[in-house]
């Protein structure tokens, strides 16, 4: 998560500046409790349901995640990242012509530039007509066009509220995730992605948060808030206090219900 701040350049065409205050989180938890964690987040940053500040979330289209950007983020701009829709096109694109032939890449090169000027309503025409051409009783071997475009115009069409690709990228908005999937990489892969390497998700999970910390730049204020904890505990309890312990707690709930 980060925050922008607007601006322009000399031809007043709007700028995000940034990213401001870029944080970091990643849990083993359900996804429902990550969109918890990113609303008490804005909260903080003072972009509440109700403060009229604009909110993005960009997903990979997953239903279950769309359910809970609308519980959790009702006033946000939800966008698909374009590359999902890409692969889509070029799925259907390769049941039209003929795999790594000029033809496909002509097309593909196309339906991409529509996509970027957000001309969704013009692919899934040009899909219908192409699905609605193709005679139902073809063979198997020849009508591989109809049994591949309709998943295609499925997919987009009930996705295209969150393709206006023309109108993000005029108001310099993201259209792709891949500042996420980077990040996923440096956090969670590099540190638990190694040879050898076998986890649990209980015991990953607190190793997880504190790469978190690391990353984020607080490792010096939790060390402080940790240090700070066990005195209190151990002035309370006349005892040493310990950090560390065998046993395997649940994953976090924050935001669960039933």
């Amino acid at each position: 998560m980060y925050t922008l701040k607007r601006s322009s350049d000399e031809n007043g065409k709007p700028l995000l500046l940034g990213p401001i205050h870029r944080k970091v989180y990643a849990s083993y938890a359900p996804r429902r409790h990550a969109f918890a964690i990113a609303r008490r987040q804005a909260d903080k940053r003072g972009f509440t349901k109700k403060s009229g500040k604009t909110i993005q979330v960009v997903t990979d289209g997953d239903p279950v995640l769309g359910k809970y950007c609308r519980e959790f983020f009702p006033e946000a701009t939800h966008t698909l990242d374009i590359m999902h829709a890409l692969e889509y096109l070029w799925k259907a694109g390769r049941n039209l012509y003929k795999e790594g032939s000029q033809e496909l890449a002509k097309w593909a090169d196309e339906q991409k530039d529509l996509l970027y000027a957000g001309r969704i309503d013009t692919i899934l025409d040009e899909l219908q007509q192409r699905l609605d051409s193709t005679p139902k009783k073809r063979r198997a071997t020849k009508g591989r066009d109809r049994l591949g475009l309709a998943p295609v115009i499925r997919y987009l069409s009930k996705r295209q509220h969150m393709m206006s690709y023309g109108q993000l990228r005029h108001d310099d908005y993201e259209i792709a995730s891949g500042v996420v999937e980077g990040a996923v990489k440096h956090v969670i892969a590099k540190r638990f992605d190694n040879g050898s390497m076998r986890w649990i998700k209980e015991r990953a999970e607190p190793l997880l948060q504190l790469r978190c910390i690391e990353v984020n730049g607080e490792w010096d204020a939790f060390v402080a808030f940790v240090e700070q904890q066990l005195d209190s505990v151990a002035q309370t309890q006349q005892c040493r206090a310990a950090v560390l312990s065998n046993a395997t707690r649940p994953l976090p709930q924050l935001g669960q219900v039933g």
